[in-house]
């Protein structure tokens, strides 16, 4: 694997400047997910020159290729990486997505990462138990980077910059010792530091499908993922339902963090069944504040959906109904809320979301937003997804 000067000195520029204008010239598409940038080249180089003409058996053939992705920009490879990292449940499903689950060397935070959807898909499963963490808590040490020695770590860098507190230098050595970045945090679109290209879950996994040259796989998950998606818009009604989606906090909560639902990759499942936004004109701020039951009660959306962040959190088992529902409907403001009265409170799913964990939130989101259309229907086959993985085909 070969990785030039011309792309260490983009990853440093971005790292010091939060900018990704350097970046142009690297071989970055328009921000269409067709991964032109990713393709192998095949390149006849000369043996050494003589006195007489060089014979044809002499000629020898060199294959390497580029993966481009800002903020990283263009690396180069003369083979699919081999061992592998990622922080979360983004990448990390991207890499099982592609049948690369047996070359995982680590996590950066498995909390961030469940796995539970996979029991779903027949020979597919992962043990987030066996694989170190590469996160302690709060921290980030550099330690367990060199422990894996991975060839390849599927973290956006300029995000371990800003939330672990590490230097340019930081990640240039461990890009140099151990192997390079490469990734996008495309989780959410708020943050202050992210000042480069987002891209959506399609993007990014077609750029992680070609820097391990396993486009196939990413071009049948498409098809998958477009003919879902086109089911269900197809079946919507006309009607939009109106939905308020929450992070709760405490065990029964009391209090939630209100999510506006965006254009970013944990809120691609309500991006497809189109519904309405609750918070959408209320005024309450869109990041850094909790609301209450009382402010709850004001909106009086038809649904509620509660997400989390954690794959260990009680919104994603079955005691959510004695949790969250058992509470609100003793609750004095929450029990006479139209989604109480109505039993339509439900658990949504982790937002760290890649594209099998997508296929089945999305199939979710419309089993909730319209129950009477999609009840309990599978909206996508199961055993054509576990072929994609296992099989490639």
């Amino acid at each position: 694997m070969n990785r030039d000067t011309r792309s260490r000195r983009q990853v440093l520029g971005v790292l010091g400047s939060t900018v990704a204008a350097g970046l142009s010239g690297c071989g970055f598409t328009d921000g269409s997910d067709q991964g032109e940038s990713l393709e192998t080249e095949t390149v006849d180089t000369p043996a050494k020159p003589t006195d007489s003409a060089t014979p044809k058996s002499e000629v020898t053939t060199s294959t390497s290729y580029e993966a481009c992705m800002e903020p990283v920009g263009c690396l180069t490879f003369d083979e699919p990486p081999g061992r592998w990292v990622a922080n979360d449940g983004i990448y990390c499903d991207m890499g099982v997505a592609l049948g690369l689950a047996d070359r995982l060397g680590g996590i950066g935070s498995p909390r961030r990462y469940y796995t539970g959807y996979y029991e779903e898909l027949p020979g597919v499963t992962l043990d987030k138990t066996s694989y170190p963490a590469l996160s302690r808590g709060t921290r980030m040490p550099k330690e367990p980077f060199y422990a894996v020695d991975a060839d390849i770590h599927l973290i956006d860098p300029v995000w371990l910059t800003n939330t672990f507190g590490w230097t340019e230098t930081d990640v240039e050595e461990i890009a140099t010792n151990v192997g390079p970045f490469f990734g996008n945090y495309i989780r959410e679109q708020h943050d202050a530091w992210h000042t480069y290209q987002y891209y959506s879950l399609s993007e990014v996994f077609g750029k992680v499908a070609g820097l391990f040259s396993r486009r196939s796989r990413y071009e049948k998950w498409k098809a998958i993922q477009s003919e879902l998606t086109d089911d269900i818009q197809s079946r919507l009604p006309d009607d939009r339902v109106e939905l308020l989606l929450l992070r709760p906090q405490g065990i029964p909560p009391r209090s939630f963090f209100p999510q506006y639902i965006g254009d970013s990759v944990s809120d691609l499942q309500w991006q497809v069944v189109e519904v309405d936004d609750a918070l959408e004109g209320s005024g309450i701020p869109e990041w850094g504040t909790r609301i209450d039951y009382e402010t709850i009660a004001r909106l009086d959306p038809e649904v509620i959906v509660m997400e989390t962040q954690f794959a260990d959190d009680f919104v994603l088992e079955e005691s959510f109904r004695e949790f969250v529902l058992g509470h609100m409907r003793e609750h004095p403001v929450a029990r006479n809320l139209t989604a109480v009265e109505n039993d339509r409170v439900h658990a949504g799913g982790i937002n760290y979301q890649g594209p099998l964990i997508s296929l089945f939130q999305t199939e979710q989101a419309a089993r909730i937003a319209y129950p009477d259309e999609f009840g309990e229907e599978e909206l996508f086959d199961r055993e054509r997804v576990a072929r994609m993985v296992t099989e490639g085909g």
